[in-house]
């Protein structure tokens, strides 16, 4: 996958996350092909964490934030 294709994905997912926050119906398909739904917060949540993993990947930024940088 491109990382414009990634952020795409990330971007439906935080969707995802924030409909099911407010309450709304939600449903697509996951990682792996599983469903995952509004009833399930917690596979909401995994689902987001694997794309904004992938996208760190995808952007040289796979250790997280840096406390300090060192030169």
């Amino acid at each position: 996958m491109t990382r414009s294709e990634i952020e795409t994905m990330l971007d439906k997912v935080r969707q995802a996350y924030l409909d099911a926050l407010d309450g709304k119906a939600v449903s697509f398909t996951g990682i792996n092909g599983r469903s995952v739904t509004n009833h399930d917060p917690i596979a909401i949540r995994r689902e987001l964490d694997y794309w904004e993993q992938r996208y760190r990947v995808a952007c040289g930024n796979s250790s997280g934030p840096k406390l300090a940088n060192f030169l």
